[in-house]
């Protein structure tokens, strides 16, 4: 009778762990469409039983010792390496698309064709020179190109602020996942406490947080005896255990700029960012939209000098009777090339003429003006010896300091006054003073942000400095001008204007192409790491078919045991009675 009841226990044994099995497999069937779930599978041993005889001892059945999870360590930390790259790609490849847009002929500033449209028309010019309305034009197409370069800054800027809004967001996001991840840790510490089995649930649910932080950062994992997790980035910690760090965001300004940077919120101190969404987002907003900024106002800055070097050394059409720097000096009394003066492009030692005209005669007297910055004698030039120069040798002219500290240049009545020819020949000013205090120009500012056509200049197209000997039908000083466009330029090292906007053009499709491919290659990585954790955590309805058929035959031979046993006990109870 004792064999009899340890084979009912045998079966009963059998039973209990085919229908845990079973209920495993219908769990991972139930699961299959769940991406955050990983695969589990019924491990089952072999129970001790009675012993029969000397050395029988043929076992008490099967029990379920444990439930198995299928993950790879090792592919995981690769597959969260890759996520981060991945999204670091993504959002680098999307902000770099939005760059390449902005410098779009079509849809975007529009800045090269703004750049021949001026140039070409100053052309227009000089075969036209005296046409008010062929002048209008080219200040017209003049006014195109500064907000040209100053939209396609705009964008950049504002683009950046978009960049560091979201680098915000992400750095929340990281947050609230690495709170969640600690309380996961508490929860499944408290839950596999001395016991055998693990919280599964609670495992995925840390797992698909994991990967989810490691879209914003590049995170490392390491799993503690309790069975919590340490999340680093870089080589500082974020989640101890139960306990989180917390990550805040502080912003930098950097001059005009504005960096959004991610902090832990426990110590203020920066988080050193390597892959993940915020990686892509910062190198988007300082190695593509700032740094674009920064081209841009270069080369706004080299068309403002090459442009009005040249502008201020002709004559309009119109005769000037005031006029009044553009450029503010710092310390009057400095050398006009000194870092007192505060100039952003300083004069060098040489002259200018002033070319005085009474309107009774229209005869034109010539006064050269020397600018001594050899750095010699201590007596190098400054904006107060300029006015003191002016007023002692040239006549039907005043000069002055604004209360601005502007140069002031006043003709008297009657009279008119012109630059760059002693009345006879083109004399240019070898000196810079003209541009470099923004006397005559054509623009004024100092880069992209604020580069405009002179105020005075848009009012009257017949100030436009197209002559250089101030002579009806003179262009030449206008076919100067156009030719800057192509012309070796020395505020870009030798490049012509046209060539620095071509870099920069050429910098931004390189970038996209760059960015494009490093998306795809880590996109390649992905997937692969996706597809090897798919083949040791995904649920294979194939395999489970196969399980659910294997463990239902048992469990049917496991009733039919029982069955039989339970016919062999009621003959026997027959039997005695």
């Amino acid at each position: 009778m004792g064999l009899l009841t340890s084979s009912l226990e045998t079966g009963r044994n059998a039973l209990i762990s085919y229908q845990s099995a079973l209920q495993i497999v219908g769990n991972n069937v139930t699961n299959s469409g769940n991406a955050d779930y990983t695969r589990q599978s019924a491990q089952l041993s072999a129970v001790m039983g009675t012993t029969l005889g000397p050395g029988l001892q043929p076992g008490a059945g099967v029990t379920l010792s444990g439930i198995k999870r299928h993950v790879d360590e090792g592919i995981e930390n690769r597959l969260r390496a890759a996520t981060g790259d991945l999204h670091s790609a993504a959002a680098e490849s999307q902000a770099v698309a939005r760059v390449e847009a902005f410098f779009d002929d079509l849809s975007g500033a529009g800045i090269s064709s703004s750049m021949t449209g001026f140039f070409n028309s100053l052309s227009d010019v000089q075969n036209a020179p005296d046409d008010l309305a062929i002048r209008a034009v080219a200040v017209s197409l003049g006014e195109s190109l500064a907000g040209s370069l100053q939209g396609a800054r705009g964008d950049l800027f504002e683009l950046g602020l978009d960049l560091n809004e979201q680098i915000r967001t992400a750095a929340q996001d990281g947050d609230r996942l690495a709170t969640e991840i600690a309380d996961l840790n508490s929860e499944i510490s408290a839950l596999e406490a001395g016991s055998r089995g693990q919280a599964n649930a609670l495992r995925d649910r840390r797992d698909a947080a994991l990967r989810e932080l490691s879209e914003t950062f590049d995170v490392l994992v390491r799993e503690q005896p309790n069975g919590s997790i340490n999340v680093y980035i870089g080589s500082e910690p974020l989640v101890q255990g139960g306990s989180s760090r917390g990550l805040t965001t502080e912003d930098e300004v950097d001059g005009e700029f504005i960096r959004t940077n991610v902090r832990f919120a426990d110590t203020d101190t920066r988080v050193n960012i390597a892959g993940g969404i915020v990686e892509g987002l910062v190198l988007a907003r300082d190695e593509h939209a700032y740094a674009r900024m920064g081209d841009l106002d270069e080369l706004a800055q080299a068309i403002i000098t090459e442009v009005n070097s040249l502008h201020a050394d002709g004559q309009g059409l119109t005769r000037l009777r005031s006029v009044v720097s553009t450029e503010a000096v710092a310390d009057t009394s400095a050398a006009l090339n000194g870092v007192d003066a505060g100039l952003r492009n300083p004069p060098v030692d040489g002259s200018f003429y002033i070319t005085v005209a009474d309107d009774a005669t229209g005869t034109p007297v010539a006064y050269r003006i020397d600018i001594d910055l050899d750095g010699a004698n201590d007596d190098d030039t400054s904006l107060e010896d300029l006015v003191a120069a002016i007023n002692a040798q040239v006549g039907g002219v005043t000069a002055s300091i604004t209360p601005d500290q502007r140069l002031s240049l006043e003709a008297d009545a009657g009279f008119s006054f012109s630059f760059g020819h002693d009345g006879q020949q083109f004399r240019a000013d070898s000196s810079k003073t003209l541009a470099g205090l923004g006397i005559n120009t054509f623009f004024t500012g100092s880069g992209a942000a604020d580069i405009a056509v002179r105020e005075d200049l848009r009012n009257d197209s017949g100030l436009l400095a197209a002559a250089t000997q101030d002579r009806t039908g003179d262009g030449i000083n206008a076919g100067r001008m156009a030719g800057a466009l192509s012309a070796a330029a020395d505020s870009l090292d030798g490049t012509s204007l046209l060539q620095g906007y071509n870099e920069i053009a050429n910098r931004v499709a390189s970038a996209g192409n760059a960015a494009k491919n490093k998306l795809e290659a880590a996109d390649a990585v992905t997937a692969s790491l996706s597809a090897q954790r798919e083949s040791v955590s995904g649920v294979s309805l194939d395999e489970e078919a196969i399980d659910l058929l294997r463990f239902e035959r048992a469990f049917q031979g496991a009733a039919r045991f029982v069955s039989t046993v339970d016919d062999m006990m009621q003959e026997m109870l027959a039997l005695a009675s």
